[in-house]
């Protein structure tokens, strides 16, 4: 999808059929101190995570997961297969990696597609994130998706707008285009009810988890379920709103995301090629200082 000089070197153009990452903030040079990977909700394109860009650290490059079927990739065959998409994810992660640290944040069924990349990632003995993000979900093993999701099928667009959103405008301008912006969500919808309950021995990376205090679709007990998958549990963090909260508090949620982010590099030691502090460890004064404006 795009052809790029990262950090971590040349990455070859990725097709329309494949998913990628976009760089919404590409990497800064010597200021760049953390990768941050975010997974959109069911239906959007990476360009939904536009507006954290101001609020987060120049310090933090941002890239948003743009998958099949939506945005320029309008029209391609979309995927429903949660392990094989979490394993394609994770190698373009891995050939990415620059030795800095990264971190992962999915909202709603995004968080279902962050955690499944993280979970491969380490199948594949590869270094965890050091922040992994969950939004707006309830954890594989929890029923309260599950239970929930054949009202959303049933209900039509009503249905679909109380879960993801209201569909984009274009939605309404004929049946062509309102059969474009459903595929995705549907496709979305199919994908996270395909995920199992989490296998192996618990994740051990730190998590936050956050959601919205009148979320109709995932309870407070739901997004605490994470935590059983964890060795470092969370606390989660509740914010004004309903399950589409976060457009609502961009700013609110980068500022306790950053301060996530900061708590989980403690103790990073920076790659061998980056003089860090002088304690060999990166430096978090870029992450505390000024955002974008």
């Amino acid at each position: 999808m795009n052809t790029s000089h990262q950090t971590g070197g040349f990455r070859p153009t990725t097709g329309f059929d494949q998913p990628d990452f976009v760089a919404l903030r590409p990497d800064t040079g010597d200021e760049h101190v953390l990768r941050l990977y975010c997974m959109p909700p069911a239906g959007m394109s990476a360009s939904f995570f536009h507006a954290f860009t101001s609020h987060l650290p120049d310090a933090v490059s941002v890239h948003g997961l743009q998958l099949p079927g939506r945005g320029r990739a309008t029209g391609t065959p979309v995927h429903t297969d949660p392990r094989h998409l979490g394993q394609l994810l994770a190698d373009r992660i891995r050939h990415d990696d620059s030795g800095h640290p990264y971190a992962v944040f999915g909202h709603s069924v995004g968080a279902l597609i962050a955690y499944e990349t993280v979970t491969c990632l380490v199948r594949q003995g590869h270094r965890p994130p050091t922040l992994l993000a969950l939004s707006a979900m309830a954890a594989p093993h929890h029923p309260d998706f599950a239970a929930k999701a054949p009202n959303v099928l049933l209900g039509g667009r009503k249905g679909l707008e109380e879960l993801f959103g209201r569909l984009p405008d274009h939605a309404g301008h004929g049946p062509d285009a309102l059969i474009s912006a459903w595929i995705p969500m549907l496709a979305d919808l199919l994908l996270a009810l395909q995920f199992r309950p989490h296998q192996g021995p618990p994740l051990d990376t730190q998590f936050a988890l956050y959601g919205g205090e009148e979320d109709p679709v995932i309870s407070p007990e739901a997004l605490a379920g994470w935590n059983d998958i964890s060795s470092q549990p969370a606390t989660p963090r509740f914010f004004p709103g309903d399950h589409t909260y976060l457009l609502d508090n961009v700013e609110a949620l980068s500022s306790r995301l950053t301060t996530d982010i900061v708590t989980s590099l403690r103790g990073w030691a920076c790659p061998a090629d980056d003089p860090g502090s002088p304690s060999g460890e990166c430096s978090l004064g870029n992450l505390r200082g000024r955002t974008r404006s």
